[in-house]
């Protein structure tokens, strides 16, 4: 079995936060050698993000760094100086990829553009991550998640429709497009294999999240309306309910008959005939409503969710992130795996999604320290001295 099936492709992140570090993450997950560039001094942004590790702001124990930055090599470098950009440009000539998520008009001032460096490299894959992307009236506007999540519609199709949309959590447009990202930038290097070029590879957000509303915007093409928010009444199938210790979703999927659901339940007035059609759920749903709520309150989330597993019914629970770590069915696919950092100790960190028959996959590096990898970058690889790496630190370079 291979180590990594991207094993001799060779990457440069020049990525803050979130977006770009994941998505050349994704690709150093797949046997990449990733190289990320961060400014002197503070590093990537991300360094600054908190939970750490130990309740210590410290720019080494960065939970989300820690985590989106494993399999990484880690280089310091002035990108906006004349010797830095000169440094960046050889990098940039013996790279198979480079992956950015600078704001357009800051990449076109540094000449960090596939038209200037795939001069010296045309096989380069040079992928750009931005919210609104390289063209276009908005393409140096700056975003949030939040901006990015309500301009690519997903927001106003979140949540009750007699509320306010409802906001997604825990920054996924930028994972959204990191691994938007990493899936272009493939088939990019797939395509190299038969021309020999490389090219741009233009990554919106907006636009990677907007492509995901697979309902919504042929809807209002098709149909000339706007499909709203999930309506508020209901039979109470489908939706979170609370039961003795969280949250679960009871469900009236499968092939068993109203009754088993019922009896599931535990409350003999569910098996009122009232309730056998989805029709008559919806018409009596306040008082269905209650119901669920009554019988719900005597279960604990595991135990519901395993006896409607026994019974053939599709039930869920919201499960907090002590229940995925403590999770039997992850444990037994060994998706957890454990990282050593010489700063914050060891870690279980989650592993991939997908796998792969043909190859075994580890996290082979922690999050690389602030500029740990200059002198094995710089001097062992690029061919600079000892002496040049004293001059660059002095004057800021790296």
């Amino acid at each position: 079995m291979s180590g990594g099936l991207l094993e001799g492709i060779r990457v440069l992140e020049l990525g803050a936060e979130i977006s770009a570090p994941f998505c050349a993450r994704l690709l150093a997950d797949y046997g990449a050698e990733v190289i990320k560039i961060e400014p002197p001094g503070q590093g990537d942004p991300a360094r600054r993000m908190g939970p750490f590790a130990g309740d210590d702001p410290h720019p080494e124990k960065s939970i989300p760094f820690l985590y989106i930055n494993t399999n990484k090599r880690g280089v310091t470098l002035d990108i906006g100086s004349d010797t830095g950009r000169q440094v960046l440009a050889n990098l940039a000539r013996e790279v198979d990829v480079l992956v950015e998520n600078l704001p357009p008009a800051r990449a076109q001032a540094l000449g960090v553009t596939y038209e200037v460096l795939s001069k010296e490299n045309p096989g380069l894959v040079h992928t750009s991550i931005t919210p609104f992307g390289q063209t276009g009236p908005y393409r140096d506007h700056a975003a949030t998640d939040l901006v990015t999540t309500a301009l690519s519609g997903l927001m106003y199709h979140s949540g009750d429709s007699d509320r306010e949309p409802l906001r997604n959590s825990l920054e996924q447009s930028w994972y959204v497009a990191g691994i938007n990202g990493a899936v272009a930038t493939l088939a990019a290097l797939f395509h190299r294999l038969t021309t020999g070029r490389g090219q741009h590879v233009d990554v919106s957000v907006v636009e990677c999240l907007a492509a995901h509303l697979v309902q919504a915007v042929p809807f209002y093409n098709y149909m000339g309306a706007i499909k709203g928010r999930r309506p508020v009444r209901g039979s109470s199938f489908e939706e979170l309910m609370p039961a003795r210790d969280g949250y679960v979703i009871p469900s009236v999927q499968g092939s068993q008959p109203w009754s088993v659901v019922a009896d599931l339940i535990g409350v003999e007035e569910l098996q009122d005939q009232r309730f056998a059609s989805g029709s008559g759920r919806i018409e009596h749903g306040e008082e269905l409503k209650e119901l669920l709520t009554q019988g719900l309150s005597e279960w604990d989330r595991k135990p519901l969710f395993q006896a409607s597993g026994e019974r053939r019914l599709v039930f869920g629970m919201a499960q907090d992130a002590g229940d995925l770590f403590d999770c039997p069915h992850l444990e037994a696919r060994e998706f957890f795996v454990e990282v050593d950092h010489p700063v914050v100790g060891k870690a279980r960190h989650p592993g991939m999604g997908p796998r792969l028959s043909d190859m075994d996959y580890q996290i082979s590096r922690p999050a690389p320290l602030l500029g740990e990898h200059n002198r094995e970058v710089y001097c062992d690889e690029m061919g600079y001295t000892a002496e040049d790496l004293v001059l660059f630190r002095e004057s800021g370079v790296i």
